[in-house]
């Protein structure tokens, strides 16, 4: 990204000694650096694939003032300030601007160096960080350039070019750990206990914080959803209520208007020792007091384009074929497959789900006599007591305003899981 190195050398220039500048010109530097102005330039077309190779999903003011704010309340006067993965600062700015000031500027950059640390793979976003950082210091100093020859020094010298999950990166002693890691898939490494094969890397940066920082270190992260409500990352749960004390998990919307992804924020206080989870894994009776109770739940088996066509013929549900919220006794389409075929009455629900967007759970009740073959973007809802009615319940339920708070509440996913669908509660007046 050749061009967006050449946006942080014309950043950092405001920074060197010598440079004059207009008061106005400055106040619009300033402020287009220090709210969101990287963000801005990245989000560019044509870095849009770099960004996603990466997982780099810069944090606004707002999410990151709500980190800052769980971050420095009643955290020690001397409190270290660590982001493993600081991508432009934006994470520190926000600590930084509830730093108090010294009656220099060199003084205030020679206190929040001692204050701040972090690291990132990328050498631009380092030197990004610690430009705005400067400048940030400057604003609330109200200095304007010419600066102080000694500002062109190494500044924050524990902010540095590195990997923070290769070993011996994390900053000593820190106090308060802040981080909205990648949200990029990669796999997981060798040693990990708690997944295999491809895994959210943001769950990586958790595991490995919590592994190495010291008892008592708290954690404030945004991180995507799925962490928080997926079904693929039960045992990483379970793992951070053995590791850590669990202070808050609050759902915070979609990340930007470039990123839509759910995210919520973690904060997590390292905990003495090993121990047993705060909030036990549910057993299955547990699970099923809701719809579990009454129904069997299953993914659809048939993925259309891994499975040939071979063994019996039957009739073929998939998501583009079935109207939503009727009840479907003839199915047109026909398919052959080997595996396993539902027998009606059943309910199907679309896997699909977008949060705050309409209904979440959307249902078609399926009669007949012959079994269905029933693609992997539906879930199969078959009643334990075999009858349609209890399937219109089960519609009733899921239709209805508190299943879709329940489930916003609850699974910010795209895609509903079985183990949500068996969880929602099997309301006496939906």
């Amino acid at each position: 990204m050749e061009d967006f190195s050449e946006y942080v050398e014309s950043i950092d220039q405001l920074t060197k000694p010598g440079v004059t500048i207009s008061p106005l010109k400055w106040r619009n530097e300033l402020a287009q650096c220090l709210d969101g102005g990287p963000n801005r330039i990245l989000r560019l077309q044509e870095h849009q694939a770099d960004l996603k190779k990466q997982g780099a999903y810069f944090t606004g003011n707002k999410l990151a003032r709500r980190v800052a704010n769980v971050a420095t309340k009643d955290s020690p006067p001397d409190a270290l300030y660590y982001d493993p993965a600081c991508g432009a600062g934006d994470l520190l700015l926000a600590v930084a601007r509830m730093l108090p000031v010294a009656t220099t500027l060199q003084g205030t950059l020679d206190e929040w160096s001692t204050r701040l640390a972090g690291c990132d793979i990328s050498a631009d976003f380092i030197r990004l960080a610690k430009t705005r950082l400067t400048l940030l210091a400057a604003k609330r100093c109200g200095v304007r350039p010419p600066l102080e020859p000694s500002t062109s020094a190494d500044l924050f010298p524990a902010i540095v070019e590195a990997d923070s999950l290769s070993a011996d990166r994390l900053a000593s002693g820190a106090d308060v750990i802040v981080m909205n890691p990648p949200f990029v898939y990669a796999n997981a490494p060798d040693d990990c206990d708690w997944a295999s094969g491809r895994i959210n890397l943001a769950a990586l940066f958790v595991a490995r914080v919590l592994s190495d920082v010291a008892v008592g270190t708290r954690i404030v992260a945004i991180l995507p959803d799925v962490l928080r409500s997926g079904s693929r990352y039960v045992a990483w749960r379970d793992m951070t209520r053995v590791h850590g004390l669990i202070q808050a998990e609050r759902s915070l919307g979609v990340f930007d208007e470039w990123a839509d992804v759910d995210v919520y924020l973690l904060h997590v206080v390292k905990a003495a020792a090993l121990r047993k989870t705060q909030k036990p894994a549910q057993s299955a009776a547990e699970r099923t007091r809701g719809v579990g109770k009454r129904f069997h739940i299953h993914v659809g088996p048939v993925v259309p384009h891994r499975h040939p066509e071979t063994g019996p013929l039957a009739p073929y549900l998939h998501a583009r074929s079935i109207p939503p919220w009727t009840e479907c006794d003839r199915i047109d389409e026909t398919r052959q497959f080997e595996g396993r075929l539902f027998r009606p009455p059943f309910v199907t629900v679309r896997r699909t789900s977008r949060p705050d967007n309409g209904k979440r759970a959307v249902a078609t009740l399926v009669l007949g006599e012959r079994a269905v073959a029933v693609e992997n973007h539906l879930v199969v809802c078959l009643p334990k007591d075999g009858a349609p009615e209890t399937c219109r319940e089960l519609i009733r339920r899921l239709r209805s305003q508190r299943t879709d708070d329940w489930l916003n509440r609850n699974l910010r996913c795209r895609h509903l899981t079985t183990r949500q669908l068996a969880e929602i509660p099997w309301w006496n007046k939906p």
